[in-house]
């Protein structure tokens, strides 16, 4: 009698810790197509005390991860493969730095995707000389030009240089040093 005593109170009480989980707005994993439990299987035994925002953002991950193709999954695959194989000291620069992207504005965000995109779009040979040239500041004007470029706002200040490069969406190829818009020395040195 006892025994069934216990065993009634605890149903009970994993029915009432089911329907305060639901009103946290977790999802059980019982809850989860098998797709996603298929996908989800490494988080299986700690999902249920996950925060509902993490298990949400797993889920959009794994309903990412079954639209994928073959290609894309290996690709996928690497880089997470690469991004394991850091140091874990880099790994933690690289999520504050992504932390720090998260908070900007959303048109500081989209300056900064099309600075890099810009970027990405040079050749080789003057993406080279651009880390170079920054690698020769001294210290404290690399601290100096990092914490300038923080503070730009997303409008082009009307003193900002533009004499090196142009800004993205103006054709997205570099500028000679003295060239300041179109005319027959675009893509040639001006000594």
């Amino acid at each position: 009698m006892m025994r069934r005593i216990a065993t009634l109170a605890a149903a009970f009480v994993l029915i009432l810790a089911g329907g305060a989980w639901a009103q946290a707005g977790g999802t059980a994993w019982d809850r989860l197509t098998p797709e996603e439990q298929k996908t989800l299987k490494p988080f299986q035994e700690r999902w249920n005390s996950m925060s509902p925002e993490r298990q949400e953002r797993l889920r959009q991950g794994a309903q990412r991860w079954q639209r994928m193709t073959p290609a894309e999954r290996e690709q996928a695959n690497r880089r997470y493969q690469n991004w394991r194989e850091l140091p874990p000291e880099r790994r933690e620069t690289i999520r504050r730095g992504y932390e720090d992207f998260r908070r900007l504005p959303p048109d500081e965000q989209q300056r900064l995707r099309e600075r890099s995109q810009w970027y990405r779009q040079l050749p080789p040979e003057q993406r080279e000389s651009l880390r170079e040239k920054y690698r020769q500041l001294p210290p404290e004007q690399r601290g100096s030009l990092r914490e300038r470029y923080r503070q730009r706002s997303v409008e082009p200040r009307p003193d900002a240089r533009r004499d090196i490069y142009q800004a993205p969406g103006q054709g997205g190829r570099p500028a000679p040093r003295g060239d300041r818009g179109g005319g027959e020395s675009r893509g040639k040195r001006n000594n």
